[in-house]
């Protein structure tokens, strides 16, 4: 197997400046970039830019693939991670996910890289949705929805490594069952079947912050004074509404006025999620051979009734019906044949008896002659009992 490998960049709220532009430039001398995105493929070495620095210097998100085995995800959070260090501790209690914070100010980067061997997890190709994925993610961090974390901390478990049985779960957020189907999607990177997210969610109440008692962003901005507002909207019209989003955001959070994300504490071991997502699959696979078993049949009894409709019409004009045979094999191809020897022997079976056996008979044996060298021509007839 050749090996291969895939780096992107990606710039979500922003994009990149000349400054940010000129050193992303310098990290490659042979990516694809531009101001909000940045890619390189390798079949042959490996990326060696500053991946760290370009998060710092403009871009959002980072995902690393290689067919070895090799998965990689960083997201660059500009207000840091919106939770209490007791909340986000037990989400960080594996070696396949950590979080740096800078050196100055609250920003940090998130990272998930869980270990493979090579062969055990099937190769991906769709990047762009995986970046999708990555950035709705991103999303749902800088609003403090504790979901997200849960979703990249079962990325960071699948880690090979780790004991499956040993590695437990952190309290598991509330409303996990109605993750954003565009989130659940970078499961599949790491090799996890979207079912894990529903096996997790099992016994575990649903959660809407939207629609909670409090809303914490009404109640923070009727705290603040008119000349505070006037001085945000002039900021909003000047500088980077995404930014001045999650700088409002962390101050809302750090005001102490918003409600932690409810958990529940269930105390599974990555193995039992695991078990119990082969479960689901098994049911949803058999639920889905149903269906599929079904739509053959109405498939099959619609067909039938077309092909009964069609020897009607054959009983009333069996000389139509043997010429377009005639010129249906003359049209030449293996499917163009196969129709010719269905229309002889649905005729056949439509005028029935001798007459029907010979009309048809005598047709295949004419189309023979008139094609002596088409060898699948006589193969399809002989197939249908039309050729002796």
């Amino acid at each position: 197997m050749s090996e291969y490998q895939y780096v992107a960049f990606r710039a979500i709220d922003r994009a990149l400046d000349d400054k940010q532009l000129g050193f992303a430039e310098r990290q490659s001398s042979h990516s694809e970039l531009s101001r909000w995105e940045m890619s390189v493929e390798y079949h042959y070495g490996s990326f060696r830019g500053n991946v760290d620095g370009l998060l710092r210097r403009g871009f959002d998100v980072h995902l690393a693939y290689a067919n070895y085995g090799y998965r990689e995800i960083k997201l660059r959070l500009p207000s840091g991670l919106p939770f209490s260090a007791s909340t986000l501790k037990p989400f960080l209690n594996c070696d396949g996910i950590s979080w740096k914070k800078d050196p100055k100010g609250n920003a940090g980067i998130l990272q998930v890289s869980p270990f493979f061997e090579c062969g055990e997890i099937d190769e991906v190709w769709n990047f762009g949705d995986y970046l999708e994925s990555l950035a709705k993610v991103r999303e749902q961090l800088i609003g403090g929805d504790l979901r997200a974390m849960y979703l990249l901390w079962l990325c960071a478990a699948c880690d090979h490594q780790i004991d499956p049985e040993a590695t437990i779960e952190p309290p598991v957020p509330h409303g996990l069952k109605t993750m954003p189907k565009r989130s659940t999607e970078l499961l599949l990177f790491f090799g996890l079947d979207p079912l894990t997210l529903k096996a997790a969610a099992d016994g575990v109440p649903g959660f809407d912050a939207k629609n909670g008692d409090q809303d914490p962003i009404q109640e923070w901005s009727g705290s603040i004074s008119d000349a505070r507002s006037r001085a945000l909207l002039r900021r909003l019209l000047k500088e980077d509404p995404a930014s001045l989003k999650a700088e409002l955001l962390a101050e809302i959070r750090d005001s102490g006025s918003v409600v932690d994300w409810p958990t529940t504490v269930l105390g599974r071991s990555i193995d039992e999620l695991l078990s119990s997502t082969d479960e689901l699959r098994e049911k949803a696979n058999a639920m889905e051979e149903k269906k599929e078993l079904a739509k053959a049949k109405r498939e099959a009894a619609k067909a039938e009734k077309e092909r009964q409709a069609r020897m009607e019409k054959m009983k009333a004009s069996p000389k139509t019906w043997l010429a377009r045979a005639e010129k249906t094999a003359a049209e030449r191809g293996t499917v163009n044949y196969q129709a010719a020897a269905e229309i002889l022997a649905d005729l056949r079976e439509a005028i029935g008896g001798e007459k029907g056996k010979k009309l048809a008979h005598n047709c295949a044996v004419k189309m023979a002659k008139a094609h002596p060298t088409l060898s699948m021509l006589k193969s399809s007839l002989r197939k249908r009992g039309l050729l002796d």
